[in-house]
């Protein structure tokens, strides 16, 4: 069993029938990193608030099911039986996601005090502890700082202190080093990769980067328009891409992409792939709602291009 299941998620606007997840699966496992890659507006970010239950407001869980450890969350019991660290996210934005009349080190301390059970005083000591490890230079001032009086980079990194300091069964990282400059990136990700190993906690790991996919991710999912559109291991989706959005935001790393590929938005009324409109290989078939098809080992693609297998890349 996976220490996260995703099962057919479907999440839409309160009063639209028309959803922003579609069927979305996808699963977790302890010690493991898995990606989320896509362009703005594929539902990386939505699919994690949907795991932690913090979906924003005019936004509503259809249908599916979600499960950490074999506890289902996408009811209200479930979501109330599970523990305050068993799930600890790092946001995008967070600036907006601590608290503004708190001092950076006493919102550190309190994940401590209450996760953990310090005393007060080992959690200021601790708190100053994990701002040094995620690379903030006079971390005892930046503990008396309030988050106003800090960079975006560095309240990027006091949450990302909080996040770690729970010790948390499934880490969310949407995100995470998007402020931050290539050297301090490098040790966000050897802390991240150090909490796997050290408590064999897994990482939903969100991003659009993919250099960074490839040096922290074991599989990776790839979402447009709110579908899934490959799974896949990190070598075989690097090596093997079989879906023509992967191949195409592939490309789109170190080439001009086919012209074609027309960037107009994604369009949540098509009953078919979300793709179809932008995909130079559409046709016909397109119209309908593609399965994810097995084209490998632990790998797989939501094209009718591979409805028959591997195919070669056009």
């Amino acid at each position: 069993m996976s220490l996260l299941e995703v099962e057919g998620l479907n999440v839409g606007v309160a009063g639209s029938p028309h959803l922003l997840l579609r069927d979305v699966t996808f699963d977790v496992n302890a010690g493991e990193v898995l990606g989320i890659v896509g362009e703005s507006g594929s539902g990386k970010t939505m699919a994690s608030l949907a795991v932690i239950g913090l979906l924003p407001n005019g936004i509503e869980l259809r249908g599916g099911s979600i499960k950490l450890d074999g506890l289902e969350l996408a009811d209200a019991e479930g979501a109330s039986e599970r523990g305050s660290s068993d799930i600890s996210m790092i946001f995008q934005q967070p600036r907006s996601a601590l608290n503004p009349t708190m001092r950076a080190g006493r919102q550190v301390a309190r994940v401590l005090e209450t996760n953990q059970g310090l005393s007060k005083k080992d959690a200021k000591t601790h708190a100053i502890d994990m701002l040094r490890r995620v690379g903030i230079p006079g971390a005892d001032r930046v503990a008396r700082a309030y988050p106003h009086q800090l960079s975006g980079g560095m309240c990027q990194r006091v949450m990302i202190a909080m996040a770690m300091a729970c010790r948390p069964q499934l880490l969310i990282a949407d995100e995470p080093t998007t402020a931050l400059d290539v050297t301090i990136q490098a040790q966000i990700f050897d802390l991240i990769r150090s909490l796997v190993d050290e408590i064999g906690c897994g990482v939903l790991f969100i991003t659009h980067d993919l250099a960074a996919v490839a040096e922290m991710c074991d599989r990776v999912v790839v979402m447009y328009g709110g579908q899934i559109m490959e799974r896949a291991g990190i070598t075989d989706l690097l090596d093997s891409p079989e879906h023509p959005y992967t191949r195409y935001l592939l490309d789109a790393a170190d080439k001009e992409v086919d012209h074609r590929v027309i960037d107009v938005g994604v369009n949540f009324a098509l009953k078919g792939c979300r793709f179809s409109h932008r995909c130079p290989q559409a046709h016909l078939a397109c119209n309908k709602l593609p399965p994810l098809y097995p084209v490998g080992n632990d790998h797989d693609s939501a094209c009718f291009l591979n409805k028959e297998g591997r195919i070669a890349a056009s």
